[in-house]
């Protein structure tokens, strides 16, 4: 079979896409990545190599020649579905997989064709859809038209497969996860060293990932734990933020304790330098970040109404979920102090990542594809 994975940007930049792609490639199946960026396409994805068999297509990428780039730089300021109906002509793709909704209607926009769309959800659908059903009716139009070419939405969690609203035609929703590394027993962070460690791993980021939440914690609680740190470690792009956070620091005499690391090319030593996976996102697609902590055996804590985080960590059994900061900063207070309770938790959120296994998930991946191309 052979797949289109469209994706407009930050192509190889992105961990995931690289790993479909491979794990599509090894099973089998010839890949092509169609993209549109002109000035950045990327090296590599951080974690994951791109295998050198998987196709790149890049409508507007720079080229060798001076005159071309001008060309290329100048269109790729517009719309550039008319070039990917020429790519997708060209490749005669069985599949195509949207990774955004403006990949969709960069496949769908003016062009006639029956092959099979898969539309990706990479978050808590209303997040995502709400910002088109606020645009103008004009607009609302253009996208409906193109969500009705959807074949088959594909969504992270079994509980968001009706989230969808109906204006945007889900005829036909699927919940596969992202497939999460797995670690044999042995490969497990060690808890029984204790490290006196908190870690978050997700970008610096105010409205969803919250990281300010977690510092606002611990501060309820560092005076009865001089010895603990949390290192905060993520993409550092809103240098006022920072600042914001900061200043809490400081003022709570906490800059022995608290600390924003940024961006980690090797994120397995973060999770193995933990004794705690502290989750406080305001909602995920999934979670991954969170997923790969619980996967090598970390205990997390996170809030009751994350969306997917309230399905990852299940509470009393592999961490807690808090109501507010209170209860965050109580429940932080009961695995700081209890090491046996961090052991149980990360050995059962170990076992529990287990239906997330790469195989377990590209099953469900083939089985979904061949029963819409088949259609």
């Amino acid at each position: 079979m052979k797949i289109m994975l469209v994706r407009d940007r930050n192509v190889l930049n992105n961990n995931w896409l690289a790993y479909l792609a491979n794990l599509f490639y090894e099973r089998g199946h010839e890949v092509v990545i169609a993209c549109d960026t002109y000035n950045k396409l990327g090296v590599s994805a951080p974690d994951y190599k791109l295998n050198p068999a998987v196709k790149i297509a890049n409508v507007n990428g720079k080229t060798s020649s001076a005159l071309i780039n001008i060309v290329h730089k100048v269109r790729s300021i517009f719309p550039s579905w008319y070039l990917f109906d020429k790519l997708i002509k060209k490749e005669k793709p069985d599949v195509m997989i949207c990774y955004f909704p403006k990949d969709l209607y960069n496949v769908t926009r003016f062009q006639h064709h029956n092959i099979p769309i898969v539309q990706m959800i990479h978050n808590y659908p209303p997040v995502l859809f709400d910002k088109i059903l606020k645009k103008n009716k004009i607009i609302r139009n253009l996208y409906q038209k193109s969500f009705k070419q959807v074949t088959v939405y594909q969504v992270l969690m079994p509980s968001f497969k009706d989230k969808i609203d109906a204006f945007f035609n889900p005829q036909y929703v699927e919940a596969i996860a992202d497939p999460v590394k797995q670690y044999a027993e042995g490969e497990m962070v060690d808890l029984s060293k204790e490290k006196k460690k908190i870690i978050y791993v997700a970008r610096i980021e105010k409205n969803i990932k919250r990281p300010h939440l977690l510092v606002e914690a611990f501060a309820k609680i560092a005076a009865d734990f001089p010895d603990w740190k949390v290192e905060i470690w993520g993409m550092r792009k809103y240098p006022v933020y920072e600042n914001e956070i900061n200043t809490f620091i400081a003022k709570h005499y906490l800059e022995k304790q608290v600390t924003l690391m940024g961006y980690s090319t090797d994120v397995e030593s973060v999770y193995r330098s933990a004794d705690i996976h502290a989750f406080p996102s305001a909602g995920e697609g999934f979670g991954l970040g969170l997923a790969e902590g619980m996967s090598i055996g970390l205990p997390s804590i996170g809030f009751k109404s994350a969306t997917a985080v309230n399905e990852l960590i299940i509470d009393g059994h592999n961490g807690f979920l808090a109501e507010d900061v209170d209860d965050f900063a109580k429940k932080l207070k009961i695995l700081m102090e209890d090491k046996d309770l961090r052991i149980k938790f990360g050995a059962n959120a170990h076992k529990d990542m287990a239906a997330y296994a790469p195989e377990i998930l590209m099953d469900k991946w083939e089985k979904l594809l061949n029963q819409i191309t088949k259609k």
